[in-house]
């Protein structure tokens, strides 16, 4: 398979995992919002009102991380899939010897191409050591070797 056409479908399997996560997150505030509606019109004012303290703050975390997610899905955006690296880089599709990795931003790991890869940050110590280096070097994090097998 062209290294072009897989790298597509990495970022497009990253994209999926994403959008994944922002539905989950958009459902889930939509629930907790009816939920405290009707507790609103449920119980007393003494009693709705360390609820809707413990709702409000939940549902700040979660448009918290909401936001985080959605900046990373236009952060993935930024990456070429046309552009084949020679060296660990933002952009990169790192085959090693341990993991596949994609070199963008923070994602649970997918399926893509035939393997299970893992959306890595430039601010994670992985990337920190992989940084720059090419096929056939390696790095050591927290005691584990990977080896570059190939750099997309």
């Amino acid at each position: 398979m062209d290294r072009r056409n897989i790298k597509q479908q990495v970022i497009d399997g990253a994209r999926r995992r994403l959008q994944e996560a922002i539905a989950e997150h958009r459902e889930r505030l939509e629930d907790l919002r009816s939920v405290t509606m009707e507790t609103d019109l449920a119980e007393t004012a003494s009693q709705s009102e360390g609820r809707r303290e413990a709702d409000v703050e939940l549902m700040n975390g979660l448009g918290d991380q909401l936001e985080h997610l959605e900046r990373d899905m236009a952060l993935l955006g930024q990456v070429d899939a046309g552009a084949l690296h020679e060296v660990v880089s933002f952009g990169s599709v790192v085959h090693t010897d341990r993991r596949d990795l994609l070199i963008a931003t923070s994602v649970e790991e997918f399926e893509a191409a035939g393997r299970t890869y893992l959306g890595l940050s430039v601010r994670a110590p992985l990337y920190q050591a992989l940084s720059g280096k090419r096929v056939g070097e390696q790095a050591t994090v927290n005691g584990v070797t990977y080896i570059i097998r190939d750099i997309l």
